[in-house]
């Protein structure tokens, strides 16, 4: 998948999107320069090769996911400055969050769809196993079973 096939496929994906957003033809390209860009970095292509980079058969399924995670990310940045707006009493109410709201949803799973391709853009929560012996605060314990007696004098 190169350049011309990742631009059509958003340009499809986000059209409506892009409309209500009211880019341009030009914000509309660089929006979209900027989206395949970090998705062709994440995937672990070089800087210089980004303008002529194709992506392998293997790898085109984690490409669309970060294409559409960085692009739904570029329009939640967008729909943020907008507000709910009530005038009158409640006679005109125009709720203008509820884009937003909706693409935050959108932009949820395109991040757990990214985890499932193992994928990990940071932006989650997450933990680390471990174990945490506290058995030295209990009473009556030595360590003798682990070898620490003769260590600590016991």
């Amino acid at each position: 998948m190169d350049r011309t096939a990742a631009t059509a496929y958003l340009t499809d994906q986000y059209r409506e999107l892009s409309a209500d957003a009211k880019f341009d033809a030009g914000q509309t390209t660089s929006a979209y320069d900027m989206v395949i860009d970090m998705s062709l970095r994440y995937l672990g292509v070089q800087e210089e090769d980004l303008s002529a980079a194709v992506v392998a058969q293997a790898d085109i399924t984690k490409y669309i996911a970060l294409l559409n995670y960085f692009a739904l990310k570029r329009f939640l940045r967008i729909l943020a400055i907008r507000f709910d707006v009530s005038v009158g009493k409640g006679a005109l109410n125009a709720q203008r969050s509820q884009a937003y709201q909706a693409v935050s949803a959108l932009l949820k799973d395109a991040e757990e769809e990214l985890l499932k391709l193992g994928i990990d853009l940071g932006g989650g929560p997450s933990f680390q196993m471990g174990r945490i012996n506290l058995d030295f605060n209990e009473p009556g314990w030595r360590g003798e079973e682990w070898g620490y007696g003769d260590f600590f004098g016991w």
